[in-house]
């Protein structure tokens, strides 16, 4: 059996939040014979795909299995199982708007192939309520897999998710110049709205922060690799100017962390979050740049004078 919205989200290790997000899809006011919740479980160990083959949907609710291989895995494994003739992806971490999957279905209707961005208002917690989207909310991104949507063919022709990307990010902006490339354009709707849950970091989420903004700036490198374009560079943020502004940055590493590290559990004031940006940012790019090194073909030795 078909419908016409598949929606889709991986999940790994974060049983509480992907349990709300569920919670959240239920109450779409979406026909529950016409749409479908795909979610791929990538490996968790805390008891999430338990929790969720347990959830309980007014929809199709299909919860798949795979061993621990990264976002774009997971994406594709769902976009296979998938019956939808568009396929809609959020994150585990957003809380559907009740009209989500009507106006994202309604767009595609309005415009025909398009790839539909929807609305995103980051709050700090489950319990905020969605005001309305900020400046510092929209992403100019042209595919951000926390709410856009695109029909299934399309997916399907411009080949998936690129599973070479294993770690945080990046994946989701390489896939998009792919169905660019195909001549889709992007249609945005900001009433097809979600809360994208993001708490306030305290001084104690630092590693965490770090060990990201690290797996970041290698697929970075991943990315600009394999979109070799000024698009591309403008996007990661590779460019010399800015390679050289982070390195410069870095040097103050030891104070900033030392700052940073004083809150411990409280959340980070103003003065901390901004020192813990200057942290993710010099770490993004220390690792970029140890990972354009890395892909650097060798150099040949120079051979003395009269050999072969």
């Amino acid at each position: 059996m078909t419908v016409d919205i598949s929606v889709q989200l991986c999940t790994y290790n974060r049983r509480d939040t992907v349990l709300r997000c569920v919670d959240a899809l239920s109450r779409v006011t979406f026909d529950p014979s016409r749409f479908e919740v795909v979610i791929v479980d990538d490996g968790s160990t805390d008891g999430s795909a338990e929790a969720l083959e347990s959830a309980s949907m007014p929809c199709r609710l299909l919860v798949l299995r795979q061993s621990h291989a990264g976002l774009a895995a997971g994406r594709n494994t769902g976009i296979r199982a998938a019956t939808g003739e568009v396929v809609l992806f959020v994150d585990d971490d957003t809380l559907a708007d009740p009209a989500l999957v009507q106006e994202h279905w309604r767009t595609h209707r309005a415009h025909g192939p398009a790839v539909v961005s929807g609305g995103v208002c980051h709050v700090p917690s489950h319990d905020s309520r969605a005001g309305r989207v900020r400046l510092s909310d929209l992403s100019t991104s042209f595919f951000w897999t926390t709410n856009v949507s695109v029909s299934r063919q399309s997916l399907l022709d411009a080949g998936l998710f690129d599973e070479e990307f294993t770690e945080y990010g990046w994946e989701d902006l390489e896939l998009g110049d792919r169905l660019r490339a195909l001549g889709l354009a992007r249609r945005r709707n900001a009433r097809a709205l979600v809360r994208h849950v993001k708490p306030a970091p305290s001084g104690r989420d630092l590693p965490g922060m770090l060990a990201r903004a690290e797996a970041s700036g290698r697929s970075a490198v991943l990315y600009v690799t394999k979109q070799p374009t000024l698009r591309a560079r403008l996007a990661t943020g590779l460019t010399p100017g800015r390679r050289r502004v982070f390195a410069a940055l870095g040097r103050l590493d030891p104070h900033l962390t030392a700052f940073v590290e004083r809150v411990q559990d409280a959340p980070l004031t103003r003065a901390g979050r901004l020192a813990a940006a200057v942290l993710c940012g010099a770490a993004y790019y220390r690792s970029a740049e140890r990972a354009m090194r890395e892909r650097r073909p060798a150099q040949p030795a120079n051979r003395p004078h009269g050999g072969p």
